[in-house]
């Protein structure tokens, strides 16, 4: 189409408070799609083969409340498909068309107007969906607005389980006071109410305490833990990590985070070059050796040789920063380029880690017995300070991890079963 027509239907296409009536229905059989305007003014362009693909009617969809799924194969479905007719049904406000194979699909005047494929209003609207809208933010920023919410209320009030796994899409971190003590039940409760929890090589549920066969530097001692995000020796870590204080140390042991996407901006504002670096320069990851942990009742030890190489920060087809992995502990020896930029990738590492500690950035607080905090991993970098135990006070954090898809669906669910103004219809 040419962009006068596209956009004369995309600055009139959405305006959800007037009346969704269908006015008019223009078949542009050359154009092959038909041309609607409502009665508010605003209009769309619905091409045919969008209208047959999308159709509700019992041949195309299966449609339960186990099950929403196309039955319409793709390699039956004619990709040239025109309407052997159609009727604008003023009555019921609907367009009805008829297609090849007698499929008879009837088109209301509301799902075409929150649907209208001309309509960059429309798919900003869908985008939402996605729960992509993400809040970076410095320390002046989450000290402000740093979400926290009562245990008890997380577990039995939906709308408040929304907004906690809401706050942590948007935040990257959101905390559950005045839960259980000592509680050892307390991960697995949390993560059922969430969701699923992901399985890595340390289990399903773990405990992060000093022991002698440390499987990883934050059991290997109650020392300062540098600014990192979990598994950057997986290709595809846990996108999640949640911690509940079992027991707090007797002295330190504070939780410290920093928003991995802030740094990259300021990175990308401030030294150029070293966002490039840390953008195309893939770095190696490694993890070897063994966790003991339990299954079934009995202790199961798991033998592990990960590697991974990626680049520390990674943006989207538009060049918004979307993914940050590192870990220094695990970064190996191999650089995947050549000789002469080495040098800038080690500088570019080190303006990266000062930003992370730079207190302008940092979120640093104590998690006291009881407390849950849940985060993006693949967004925060977390670190720990040194911490001292006493024979009557050794610090001991239960955990565990998700993904996105599974949090995600969780706060859509929500809003469906609660019908609150975000929900949005999948079909």
């Amino acid at each position: 189409m040419s962009s006068q027509i596209f956009r004369l239907f995309s600055k009139n296409c959405f305006r959800p408070n007037l009346i969704r009536k269908i006015a008019t229905v223009s078949n542009n059989e050359s154009r092959r799609w038909f041309e609607i305007s409502f009665a508010d003014g605003s209009t769309g362009i619905f091409p045919y083969v969008w209208l047959r693909d999308t159709s509700l009617d019992p041949s195309t969809y299966s449609v339960s409340d186990s099950m929403k799924a196309r039955r319409l194969m793709m390699r039956d479905f004619d990709a040239e498909v025109s309407p052997l007719n159609f009727e604008h049904d003023k009555n019921e406000n609907v367009l009805k068309v008829v297609w090849p194979g007698k499929v008879e699909s009837i088109y209301p005047a509301k799902w075409l107007k929150m649907r209208n494929p001309s309509c960059e209003k429309v798919k900003k609207q869908r985008r939402k969906i996605y729960l992509m809208d993400v809040r970076p933010w410095n320390a002046a920023g989450i000290k402000k607005r740093l979400k926290k919410f009562d245990h008890q209320e997380f577990l039995h009030d939906d709308k408040v389980l929304h907004d906690f796994l809401s706050a942590v899409c948007e935040d990257g971190i959101a905390i559950l006071t005045n839960g259980p003590k000592r509680d050892g039940k307390t991960v697995e409760n949390i993560g059922e109410r969430i969701g699923l929890i992901h399985q890595t090589h340390f289990g399903k549920v773990f405990e992060v305490t000093t022991k002698a066969d440390a499987s990883n530097m934050a059991y290997a001692s109650g020392d300062e833990l540098p600014y990192h995000t979990d598994f950057p020796s997986l290709s595809q870590p846990p996108e999640l990590q949640m911690l509940y204080m079992y027991q707090k140390a007797a002295k330190g042991g504070l939780s410290m985070f920093v928003d991995g996407f802030q740094i990259a901006e300021m990175l990308r504002m401030n030294y150029p070059d070293a966002f490039y670096a840390l953008t195309t320069t893939t770095l190696e990851y490694i993890e070897e050796g063994y966790d003991i942990h339990e299954r079934s009742g009995k202790d199961f030890k798991f033998d592990f040789n990960m590697k991974a190489r990626h680049k520390v920060i990674r943006c989207d087809d538009n060049g918004h920063v979307n993914k940050i992995q590192f870990g220094n502990a695990m970064r190996s020896w191999f650089y995947d380029t050549k000789p002469e930029q080495i040098q800038e990738v080690y500088r570019a590492l080190k303006l990266f880690t000062e930003f992370c500690y730079d207190p302008e950035n940092q979120l640093i607080f104590q998690l006291e017995d009881g407390e849950t905090v849940l985060w993006a991993n693949t967004r925060l970098l977390h670190a720990r300070s040194a911490y001292l135990c006493t024979p009557e006070q050794t610090r001991s954090i239960h955990g565990c991890y998700f993904m996105w898809d599974i949090v995600k669906s969780r706060v859509r669910h929500i809003r469906q079963k609660l019908q609150l103004p975000e929900h949005q219809d999948a079909l």
